[in-house]
């Protein structure tokens, strides 16, 4: 029987899984940095949503930018899980939520960021609409991505990879470290994902970005951003910046304060289902004030997952 991309996603990234994609995350942080904050473009007192979050790379950026009310939203709770650890300190607020179905209110959001998460996702096209609804008018949609992800599941291209001394190498050095990666290999992955993604080209999510009214759309040429170490290993990592402005000005009369007030986060974070507000149930979950539907906290962070026949 054929699996969602939802439940290939957590058994690629399982435990061990994400602790390797966390291991070999070898970006230069500097030139990301610099290129994030010059397109990112708003002011210390804006709420950010990192889409996508992962094991909380652009959202440890901000943070150490200044940046105080970030949050991180993901599906798989391994990579949340180490961010987590890595953004101890930080005040960055953790949600597992599903990218196509946000568990975030309308108009709520000052810019949207995200890195390398668009080509996994089965329908690009309502993730980058979930993004648009999310922000406010006048606010920011930022993405890093690839131009080259049809180019990943290319046999020709993966034995080429494989062969390559170095790389070889280090695939032995993290088996000795962390164990046997026991969950999807890279060959299962796209078997299991095949038509499922739509791997599409910057010039598509550009056009995408038109068609939700995106404006002052900007993209910048394909960049590679990996360390040396990454250059060696895996050719690079390279991104180009697509960043668009939601029409509209932002309402007067909001809050701006630098800092999360208290219960902030609780005005922000909706039902996945309905988009209503939550109230908080117990000292472990929340409660949709609509459809009643209850939702768990885990290790400090609300699971706002649609029910399963709607994850893709």
């Amino acid at each position: 029987m054929s699996m969602k991309v939802y439940d290939v996603v957590r058994r690629y990234w399982n435990e061990q899984g994400a602790q390797i994609y966390d291991r070999i995350n070898w970006i230069n942080r500097e030139k990301m940095k610099e290129t994030l904050l010059k397109y990112l473009g708003i002011d210390k007192k804006g709420v950010i949503l990192d889409f996508g979050t992962g094991t909380g790379f652009l959202a440890s950026i901000l943070a150490e930018a200044g940046y105080k009310k970030i949050i991180g939203v993901d599906i798989n709770e391994h990579m949340l899980h180490i961010a987590k650890e890595k953004l101890a300190g930080y005040s960055v607020k953790l949600v597992q939520g599903d990218g196509l179905h946000l568990p975030i209110a309308d108009n709520s959001i000052d810019a949207v960021v995200s890195r390398w998460v668009l080509w996994v996702m089965p329908n690009p096209e309502r993730a980058i609409e979930e993004m648009v609804r999310v922000t406010r008018p006048g606010g920011v949609i930022l993405t890093l991505e690839s131009d080259n992800a049809k180019e990943w599941k290319k046999p020709s291209l993966r034995r080429k990879l494989s062969g390559f001394p170095i790389r070889h190498l280090y695939s032995l050095y993290l088996e000795k470290v962390l164990g046997k990666h026991r969950g999807l290999t890279t060959k299962q992955f796209w078997k299991e994902t095949e038509g499922k993604l739509p791997l599409y080209s910057l010039d598509e999510y550009v056009k995408i970005f038109n068609q939700k009214g995106l404006m002052h759309i900007v993209r910048t040429d394909e960049e590679d951003y990996g360390t040396l170490r990454a250059k060696l290993v895996f050719g690079g990592f390279k991104f180009s910046l697509i960043r668009g402005i939601k029409p509209g000005r932002t309402s007067k009369g909001i809050t701006r304060n630098q800092e999360w007030e208290e219960n902030e986060l609780l005005r922000i974070i909706v039902c996945p289902l309905c988009h209503s507000s939550l109230a908080i149930k117990d000292e472990i979950g929340y409660e949709c004030k609509r459809c009643g539907k209850t939702y768990p906290i885990k290790h400090e962070i609300p699971i706002l997952l649609p029910p399963e026949d709607l994850l893709q």
